[in-house]
């Protein structure tokens, strides 16, 4: 694990961070270059300690298993004595909080694409669990991605984590998780 990350730092001898672009309890999402490629990516990196290499391995084998036009690609995961971390898409523009406020006709074709793409991951037999504008990223053109899979579960699956804000009152009663929720959470962003 490693804790000291700045901009700059090189990980699995192929990332160069350049600027954090969030950070969570127990991890930090990174971009960087990819000095193999040439692009820019997004690393989720473990930092903390409450949450196992084999947790956040979990994540990312459901992530990388969603591939939709609307969800985050995922890309390959790493872990060696320096870091624990996956690389994934780097979507270069903001969060759906700059939609708060906006004509309802501006906000209503990001939503149903958001919506096809929960669509696709329920019918993987996967529920998203935490539905926010933080976890719904545009693109500079105004493409929306869902991302953020790290507290989802199976579809009737008794699961806890994700964002209070983003529950519905059904995950919040500690009921299985459904599709519903999803939707629930979608509805409230509107």
């Amino acid at each position: 694990m490693r804790p000291d990350l700045q901009n700059g730092t090189e990980l699995a001898d192929r990332y160069t961070l350049v600027r954090m672009l969030g950070a969570g309890a127990q991890t930090q999402t990174w971009m960087a270059t990819d000095r193999m490629t040439k692009a820019s990516v997004a690393l989720k990196i473990l930092t903390g300690t409450d949450l196992s290499a084999g947790s956040l391995r979990t994540e990312w084998q459901t992530s990388i298993r969603m591939m939709h036009a609307h969800i985050v690609r995922v890309f390959e995961f790493h872990e060696d004595n320096d870091a624990v971390f996956y690389s994934l898409q780097f979507v270069d523009g903001a969060d759906f909080s700059v939609l708060s406020g906006a004509p309802l006709a501006d906000v209503l074709q990001p939503i149903a694409l958001i919506a096809a793409a929960l669509q696709y991951s329920h019918g993987k037999g996967v529920v998203h669990r935490d539905i926010k504008a933080s976890n719904l990223l545009l693109d500079r053109n105004g493409a929306p991605y869902l991302t953020d899979f790290g507290s989802s579960s199976l579809t009737s699956a008794l699961s806890s984590g994700g964002s209070p804000i983003a529950a519905s009152p059904q995950s919040l009663a500690g009921e299985p998780a459904q599709p519903s929720d999803d939707v629930f959470a979608l509805g409230g962003l509107i």
